[in-house]
């Protein structure tokens, strides 16, 4: 439809107005300015790049000839818990960590003990993996001034993988927050696992004819460290909730 000259001239006319009416009023009551747009922010700082993995290759105690199972009552649940276990030391022979892994006679449940260096984060805990197997998150449980305990459950997947596989990864973080990769070798654990194991009489007999225990990274006997890490976590899951 077209607008005649009339029309628009009046619309014109009524602009004018309007305008003029707004010179005369209270600043609050005109029409909002625009706003203005906010000065730009300096850019923050990039995030420093996390430092690259450290890896740390391990090997078998150079007293511990393989792997080994020990079983017995654990009188504190009534049960019978086998423990496969060994003791694994840096390139040097320093002794760093030994890996413990649980059964319940007649139970599902397994786990993994892990006795870890200490100046490693303990909030986000470790991660474990070997080759096909899903990696398993794990926590510290307790810590002693020669090391740290850490725990995870496994499942009957994790086992067979850790029986078919050369290589367990634990990764852990450095003060830095640097992760660190410790490689610890498999090689005899499906022997030892799938073994019926020795009580702890045996144990004790086989230390006692040994050659002198291997020492702990601060000094003391490593075997004798594990004994009163073991006692401690009893006590803490024995003692009553608060």
């Amino acid at each position: 439809m077209m607008v005649s000259m009339s029309n628009m001239a009046r619309s014109a006319s009524l602009a004018a107005m309007a305008l003029a009416g707004l010179a005369s009023l209270p600043a609050s009551a005109q029409a909002p300015r625009p706003a203005q747009p906010a000065p730009a922010q300096p850019a923050a700082p990039a995030a420093p790049a996390a430092p690259p993995a450290v890896k740390v290759p391990l090997k078998a105690a150079p007293d511990q000839a393989d792997w080994l199972k020990v079983c017995g009552l654990d009188p504190s649940v009534n049960k019978t818990i086998c423990y496969t276990t060994r003791d694994f030391v840096a390139e040097n022979n320093q002794p760093v960590m030994a890996v413990a892994v649980y059964s319940i006679k007649e139970e599902p449940r397994r786990f993994v003990r892990i006795l870890v260096p200490l100046t490693f984060l303990i909030q986000p805990g470790i991660r474990f993996s070997a080759e096909g197997t899903q990696p398993v998150n794990a926590r510290f449980q307790i810590c002693l001034p020669q090391g740290c305990f850490v725990e995870g459950e496994l499942n009957e997947a994790t086992i067979t993988g850790l029986k078919k596989a050369t290589t367990l990864r634990i990764d852990m973080q450095n003060q830095i927050g640097q992760e660190v990769n410790f490689e610890v070798p498999l090689a005899g654990f499906a022997k030892a696992y799938d073994s019926a194991g020795i009580d702890q009489e045996t144990l004790q007999r086989m230390q006692q004819q040994g050659a002198q225990p291997q020492q702990a990274p601060a000094g003391g006997n490593a075997d004798d460290l594990k004994r009163r890490g073991e006692e401690l976590l009893r006590q803490r899951q024995q003692a009553p909730k608060q």
